[in-house]
Parts: structure tokens; sequence; C-alpha cells
């Protein structure tokens, strides 16, 4: 019976066959080749099979970056599980609902302070499978070591093959309900989104390394290191990001792209000196994205490593691309079309675009503002277990509602003028505001708040809380933030309190925060 699609196992399975002792994975002085990669894989695969994890489980993995991230993903797929992995900066309670949103089976885990904060919640789910990625002084009897787990189990090829349309991975992102949604990908969207990617040009050849320096819970990294992967390249990796070892890597392991939000730029221009000094000739392109860049940021980094860049639009949703702001274009951009450095670029390969109106779903005119609805055959399958969710955002013609609202010019440029959603992305994180405010509204000093969005040079977007406080209270912006921090992520917490009598409000007593953006900008 003829394939009706490709998947990323068979990409990758490609690549293990015919790379054999070529790198896959490096970091540190830790080194795996193609051929280590799927022995690990395989044996960590027969190992969750052991404790009756079987297709269609979740595997939650919460740990900084981590060459296990990728052993636990491959194995996963020759099991027929779902990856799932987990931000690592969340609070207890949150993950808490993802892991019983996705009704985990297994977590793979490192450092006392993460452990810790499961065994808080770890009765409370369905975890029965508990793995140390580290040595640490934790001591709860369900515990084992990633050796202890896999130690005994086979390394025979199991018999499960993946279908087109099997999950790869279940990735949470937040929705302005304030509740995180778990995005499914499946075998075929994964291999479509490798596709898509792998002819945004410059190319990088194979046996050229890729730098994973972004979390891999996030979507552009762990989607980017699946394409290097499926491209047979090597992906070093860094735990996490110091700006002077992110330069100190490419030039040491002569890495031939990387992906980095603009945060981590504007750092590296900031805290490494003499970066003039620094052979980058080996470097062929830098892929951004994931929050706003300033222009001063983008024109300083392409002179400082004089290599290629691109950047675009995606999210979660979208395997994190639709479209693409090429290297030609940043090009173009520089001799004589600045605006270009404005705009996310255009469809990508196999990518549909249009702008609609928000309520009608009525495709609009050229130049005219509305919400961007893209089409491509790597938007997700849907959110797990919220049909409802699915609904809203993703019709039955497969256009998905991204909730940014923007126009594409004459040339099918597509330009983002705002969130209709209110998301928030500051230093490449997702804050929605809703989760925020409901935070700071559990507060007996505050009586009304709203969060929102503020231009930053370093993080994109600053997380700003405007409040109304209650008949007597003073704000105390310290003691707000201490009071967050027992709620929600330390990357959601506002550093930046605005005090008003009244929020602004339309007759039907929708919040104006476009009102309070003007107001507090600058």
């Amino acid at each position: 019976m003829r394939k009706s699609a490709i998947t990323t196992f068979e990409m990758l399975d490609y690549f293990v066959r015919i790379g054999g002792e070529k790198t896959a994975l490096k970091q540190d002085d830790r080194e795996l080749s193609y051929a280590e990669w799927n022995h690990q894989a395989t044996r960590v695969a027969n190992a969750l099979a052991n404790v009756g994890i079987g297709a269609g489980d979740r595997v939650a993995v919460l740990t900084f970056n981590r060459i296990e991230q990728f052993v636990i993903l491959f194995a996963s797929m020759k099991l027929g599980a779902v990856y799932v992995p987990v931000n690592y900066r969340l609070a207890a309670g949150e993950f808490k609902y993802i892991l019983n949103q996705s009704e985990a089976k297994a977590i793979f885990i490192e450092s006392d302070d993460l452990c810790d904060k499961i065994d808080s919640i770890a009765s409370e789910t369905s975890l029965t499978t508990f793995v140390r990625l580290d040595v640490g002084d934790n001591k709860a009897d369900h515990w084992q070591s990633f050796d202890a787990f896999t130690t005994g189990a086979t390394v025979l090829p199991l018999e499960f093959e993946p279908s087109p349309e099997t999950p790869v991975y279940q990735m949470y992102t937040s929705g302005t309900t304030g509740f995180p949604k778990g995005v499914i990908v499946t075998q075929q969207q994964s291999a479509a989104f490798v596709v898509h990617s792998l002819w945004i040009p410059p190319r990088v050849d194979a046996g050229k390394p890729h730098l994973a320096v972004a979390p891999i819970f996030h979507a552009g990294a762990l989607c980017s290191g699946i394409m290097a992967l499926c491209a047979g390249r090597s992906v070093v990796i860094l735990k996490d990001f110091n700006p002077q070892l992110v330069v100190d890597t490419l030039v040491k392991e002569k890495i031939a792209d990387v992906m980095m939000v603009p945060a981590m730029l504007h750092a590296i221009l900031q805290y490494v000196p003499n970066l003039d000094q620094y052979d980058f000739s080996h470097l062929e392109k830098i892929i951004y994205g994931a929050s706003p860049i300033t222009v001063d940021v983008l024109e300083r980094s392409m002179k400082a490593f004089g290599c290629h860049f691109q950047q675009g639009f995606g999210m979660t949703e979208t395997v994190a691309s639709a479209t693409a702001l090429t290297a030609d274009d940043h090009i173009k951009a520089v001799n004589g079309r600045p605006e270009l450095l404005r705009s996310c670029g255009r469809a990508g390969l196999f990518v549909d675009v249009k702008i609609v109106d928000t309520l009608s779903r009525v495709e609009l005119p050229q130049g005219e503002i509305g919400e961007i609805v893209v089409r491509a055959p790597h938007v997700m399958e849907g959110y797990s277990r919220q049909p409802d969710k699915t609904a809203e955002v993703l019709d039955d013609d497969g256009w998905y509602y991204s909730g940014d609202g923007g126009y594409i010019d004459a040339e099918g440029y597509v330009f983002i003028k705002d969130r209709i959603k209110d998301m928030i992305v500051s230093g490449g994180e997702n804050v929605y505001p809703a989760e925020v405010e409901n935070a700071l509204m559990s507060h007996p000093d505050i009586n009304d708040v709203a969060v929102i969005g503020l231009p930053d040079e370093k993080f994109g977007e600053a997380v700003v809380a405007v409040c109304v406080m209650s008949a007597g209270a003073e704000l105390n912006a310290k003691a707000m933030i201490e009071y967050c921090r027992e709620h929600i992520a330390g990357y959601k917490i506002p550093r930046r309190y605005e005090c008003v009598d009244v929020l602004p409000r339309n007759p039907s007593g929708k919040l104006l925060k476009r009102e309070l953006r003007e107001r507090f900008t600058g």
C-alpha cells in the first residue's frame, strides 16, 4: 500500500541508518553519534514499555536544555507515546494543571527544586513513573535515576511504527482565559514543518552544526533541533543562555546557524566586549523571532555577526513558523528598503496567509488591518481535550485564526500591528494578561487591575500592571512582586506598577487596554 504522507520518524530513522558514527548531539564534553542516539532512545522506549507506558500515553519532560530531551523525544516516537515538554519556570500549581490536563504518566526531571515542586503535587496527578536526569539530594522513594530506569531494558527495536497521524508532541501554550492549552502536533505536521523550513534560503548543508540555546520546551528551539537532525546535522546544546558562552560556542564549534530571541541578541551586544574581534566566518544564518525586535538591535546584530539573518511569524499552533523574512529580504532592507525590517516576511512554502475581519471572518482588501489567519500542512492537529477551544481557532477548511492583527502589502509582506488577544511577549516568553490579572486580583489591596505590555529595549515588551487600589491601600511594588511570586512564574510577574483611580472601559464594560498602552508608553 502506497504511503500517503511522510513522517518525522522516517526522516530521523533514515539518518540513523546512514549517519552511523556521525555526531548527532553534543553538550559540553558529552557527545552522541546517530547510532548511539538511536541506541539510547531504543533503550528508553523499552524501559517505558516495561512500566506500562505505550502508544498515546503522555511523557512529561521538565528540565533545562539537555541531550536527554532529544533522546526521550525519539524514544517516545518509537513507542508511540506523546512527548510533553514543560516550562521549568512555572509554579507548582501550573505544573499540576499541565500534568493533569495531559494525563501524563511519566516525568523526566532535573534539579532538587523541581523535584520538590513535583513532589508537592504528585499525589494529585496521574504520574506513575518518576525519573531523575541528574544526581541530586531528593530522597523520595518514587524517584529513580536515569541509569537505573534504563538498566536492563533491551535495545531490540520496537514493533510500533508511527503513522502520519500519530502525535509527536503536546506543547502547552497559555490562553487568554489564563488556562494553558495543549497543542498537539502529529508526525505529518512535524514533517511538513521540516520541509517548509529547510527550503527557506539560504539552506545550511548537512554536516554543519546547529546551536540550541533557546529553551527546548519552546516550539522554536525544539523544532529547530528536530529540523537539523532530520537533515543529518549535529545539534550542539547549551544548558541555558549566557551571552559570552554563546559567542564562545559559536566560534569553538564552528556553528552554522542558531535560533535566538531578540533579548538574547540584545544581551550579546550589551555584555560581550569586542565582538568585532571574533571569527564568525563559519556562521551562515541567525534565525530570530518569538518577540518584537527593535530596528537598532537588528542592524547592530547584522553588523556584528556579518551573517545572514532570518525571522518570521508563527506560534506553537503553527509549529513555530508561517511566514519568513528571508536573508534576501534583510539585504533589501539594508539597501534601501528599511521598512521591510518592520515586516515578518511573506508566506512560507506550502503556507497561505490572509487577513480577515475578526467578527465576520470575511477576507479584507490588501493593506487593511484585520486578523492574520494561516493555513498550512504544519498547522496543529488541535488542542488536547478541548474541542471547543480548537473550533474557536481552527475552521473546517484548515484556517488557523491567530488572534494577531496586521495587514499584507502589495508584495505579500505581512506586517503585525497589534495583538488582538493582548498577549505579551517578554524575552521570548508568552505572557497572557489574564493569568497575571487573576493573581493580582486575589490580593486584598487591589480593587481592579489591567496588565499590559509596553515596549522594552531589552525584552521586547515589559509586563506592566495598572492597578486600582482598595480604599485606604497604597501601592507597594516590591510587596506585589513578592506576592505574585507565590502564584505565577517569575517571568510573568510585572516589575512596573502604575496606579489609577479607574480603568478605562467602553459602554459594554470591555477594558480599553489600547488607551492604557498609549498613556503609559514612554
